[in-house]
């Protein structure tokens, strides 16, 4: 037992400290990518006045969309503690901000995100079946709030709701492709209830087997009275007008529906493995957006200005939370060594908690 424990403390060191190169790497590699394309715009005459514009953008409308974002963040830090909700509430809420750390600045973000989800949850002691549970839970939750905002934006816009100069097809298929991919989802564990617990899939069983437990254990969760569920909810709202908040600060003003869906399809540009997305969201979130109806210049100068947002309050935010979760496991392991070990320490007790 001892042992066991040792050799985890080991792992869990060594997986802490990648993490932290990890990190660091994708802030200073973001912040270089950042001062690189403001030089390009600086150079290049016809986007000065983006620059401009972003410059000149109002003051108001920013510190509202600093507060949305912030609002959102805490928002995921909800999601997370409805999802662990049995283990410590301080350390949960500093893995949730240092999930968006790694999220907004390393390349890949989401699976990083995941990566120091599953690094926390065995330093608690949890067994791998359950951190990776877990972790596909908080990420099915908050998907399944991503599909059902693009299927309801754009059924709006595809009925013409307002929606600007471009409606029909451009709004049903997005429609479509959310209802979609909540339908699939929604019918596995339907699927392997009614064959037995089988699936009978070939080489696919037992994925979807392992997929059919996450979205039941997702939607035991989802369909169960809990205020944190508005926190997976604010998560993307929040977020999306912060995008609102930044297009209004430089004196557009966007159709509600057409901005949500243009952001559901431009952040699939963020599945490019570039540290804080830089370019690649950016360049997502404008096609989409002029897609929908929104002038070039204004949309790319409040995305600027979005991700310049959305990049700093969660990289600052997680930063300290994730060195705040480090510093909680080493005080903690400390304190192990100076005492005989017993099972109602920290460690044990959210290990104990949150793999039953």
């Amino acid at each position: 037992m001892a042992a066991t424990r040792e050799h985890r403390d080991e792992e869990v060191t060594r997986d802490a400290d990648r993490d932290a190169v990890r990190l660091r790497r994708g802030i200073v590699w973001t912040a270089a990518l950042a001062g690189l394309l403001i030089g390009v715009a600086l150079a290049v005459p016809d986007l000065r006045e983006v620059l401009e514009r972003v410059t000149d953008a109002g003051k108001g409308w920013l510190v509202l969309a600093v507060a949305l974002e912030l609002a959102s963040c805490l928002g995921y830090v909800a999601t997370v503690r409805l999802v662990l909700r049995r283990g410590p509430a301080k350390p949960i809420r500093h893995l949730a901000w240092a999930e968006m750390a790694f999220g907004a600045v390393v390349p890949l973000g989401g699976a990083g995100s995941l990566a120091v989800g599953a690094w926390a949850m065995r330093a608690w002691g949890v067994a791998w079946s359950r951190v990776a549970n877990r972790s596909a839970v908080i990420f099915l939750l908050t998907s399944g709030v991503n599909a059902a905002t693009l299927a309801l934006a754009g059924l709006g816009v595809g009925l013409g709701l307002g929606a600007g100069p471009r409606a029909g097809l451009y709004g049903l298929v997005p429609a479509a492709i959310g209802s979609a991919s909540i339908a699939v989802f929604w019918a596995l564990p339907r699927w392997r209830a009614r064959n037995g617990g089988r699936m009978r899939a070939g080489r696919l069983e037992p994925i979807l087997q392992r997929t059919a437990t996450w979205v039941a254990d997702t939607e035991a969760i989802a369909f169960a009275p809990d205020w944190r569920l508005l926190g997976a909810i604010g998560y993307l709202i929040f977020d999306i007008a912060v995008l609102w908040a930044c297009l209004r600060a430089v004196g557009a003003s966007p159709p509600v529906l057409a901005l949500a869906l243009g952001y559901q399809i431009g952040y699939l540009a963020n599945v490019v493995p570039i540290p804080g997305a830089v370019g690649a969201l950016d360049g997502g979130l404008l096609g989409a957006l002029v897609l929908y109806g929104l002038p070039a210049a204004p949309a790319a100068a409040a995305i600027v200005l979005y991700h310049a947002i959305a990049l700093a309050v969660p990289a600052i935010g997680g930063t300290a939370g994730f060195v705040r979760l480090r510093r909680s496991f080493t005080d903690e392991r400390r304190r192990a060594v100076s005492r005989a070990p017993a099972l109602g320490t920290l460690v044990h007790r959210a290990g104990e908690a949150l793999g039953a």
